[in-house]
């Protein structure tokens, strides 16, 4: 997350949105910053983790899934059609969803008629906090190691014995299921049954989706298969939330845009607070306190 949040503020320096605040070319912005997304964190992956420095491997013809495939690996070879297929939609599914915490971060700093690069970093700072970002890596780690449903069982059995949060369950909008999540969990089942595939991963997490139905009446949001599926992609797990990133730099800058649209004096986005204290008490001379 700090490599693109580094890179986003790097691009603003470097290119830096001309005219008027609040009256760049937003969308030429957002194009910019989400493929320079995808090579800075390939780039940092590869010399971080061995010292190598990668160099241009993709075709202008790639989409931006095949790009980041193509990267993240480096091997020389095409990704195949079900990897790019899993990480273009989850772009689409990720890219958009309301007035979220890092969206009305985002959309809080257009209102001040800040650049493109700041509203951004904004949002990608909300999204940062473990309560925002991060639930599909959590999921992740709540799954490695386990090799049976059984063992899947019992672990989720434990977790809500202890009342430990089961992440990938529950959503603020939707109380009876995330419709994103039966794309992921069918992408998450084609991935598991290919030759190399890891059907054990899918069953187990397809069990955990029932038990927690049943025993709590609680669904999967999109980010419990989306787990499952980004893994058996090859995605590293701390790749998750920075692939959330990418997709939704295309949401926040379409919220900057419709938020410039509108404003004008006095536009700023001011939440009011209401103060609930104690009550107004009288005023002490200094003679008459007490002292510590």
């Amino acid at each position: 997350m700090d490599v693109l949040r580094t890179a986003c503020s790097a691009l603003g320096c470097i290119e830096p949105e001309a005219g008027d605040a609040g009256k760049a070319d937003v969308a030429k912005t957002a194009e910019r910053l989400m493929p320079v997304f995808v090579s800075a964190l390939c780039y940092w992956h590869h010399f971080a983790t061995s010292g190598k420095r990668i160099n241009i491997n993709v075709d202008p013809k790639d989409n931006m899934a095949t790009a980041f495939l193509k990267m993240m690996r480096d091997d020389g070879k095409q990704p195949s059609q079900l990897d790019v297929k899993t990480i273009d939609a989850a772009f689409i599914l990720y890219a958009e969803h309301d007035f979220n915490a890092s969206t009305f971060s985002a959309r809080m700093s257009a209102s001040t008629l800040s650049d493109t690069y700041s509203c951004v970093c904004a949002g990608i700072g909300a999204l940062r906090g473990p309560l925002h970002g991060g639930a599909n890596e959590a999921v992740m780690y709540m799954l490695e190691g386990v090799t049976s449903i059984p063992e899947g069982e019992k672990k989720i059995r434990d977790m809500l014995a202890t009342k430990t949060l089961i992440m990938g369950f529950g959503h603020r909008i939707y109380k009876n299921g995330d419709p994103r999540n039966a794309i992921f969990k069918k992408m998450s089942k084609s991935l598991s049954e290919r030759p190399g595939g890891n059907p054990v991963l899918w069953q187990v997490s397809d069990h955990i989706e029932s038990l927690m139905a049943n025993e709590k009446k609680m669904y999967p949001n999109a980010d419990f298969f989306a787990a499952s599926a980004y893994h058996q992609a090859g995605v590293p797990t701390p790749f998750f939330t920075p692939l959330f990133v990418m997709s939704r730099t295309a949401g926040w800058c379409a919220h900057v845009i419709e938020q410039l649209g509108g404003n004008g004096p006095n536009k700023i986005i001011r939440p009011s607070s209401v103060y609930n204290g104690p009550e107004k008490k009288a005023f002490v001379a200094m003679a008459g306190r007490s002292k510590l």
